[in-house]
């Protein structure tokens, strides 16, 4: 019968091993001891040890698509067109109004832009 052993117990079957041969028998069990070992062999194996505090890992958030930069800078000049329009018509309350979100989606835009870049730059497309 075959069992399928994960790579993490092997290390702690490794360390456990080491334990039990390097320890005298006629000392007794000390499971500090044994806990030691056992971190020490994961941290050496690569092993991340790390309390569950029952928040998810941390992702890092993709970077914004070419559609929603396109959407959002359509959206800006759309904002100007109003603007604009409404300037033309004497409505200075709605062409400010138009004005102020072109400007504030156009930091928008640079900013997904930015943000799209870097992680063109990190390889993690």
């Amino acid at each position: 019968m075959t069992t399928h052993t994960n790579p993490h117990q092997k290390v702690i079957a490794a360390a456990l091993e080491d334990w039990w041969i390097t320890t005298d028998p006629l000392e007794p069990f000390d499971p500090d001891t044994v806990a030691d070992r056992v971190e020490l062999y994961l941290l050496t194996a690569g092993y991340y040890i790390a309390p569950d505090t029952g928040i998810p890992p941390m992702h890092t958030p993709a970077p914004p698509s070419r559609t929603s930069v396109a959407i959002t800078t359509l959206l800006a000049l759309a904002c100007l067109a109003g603007g604009l329009a409404s300037m033309a018509h004497d409505h200075w309350f709605w062409a400010i109004a138009g004005a102020s979100g072109a400007f504030m989606l156009s930091f928008e835009v640079r900013d997904e832009l930015a943000e799209r870049r870097t992680h063109r730059r990190q390889g993690t497309r």
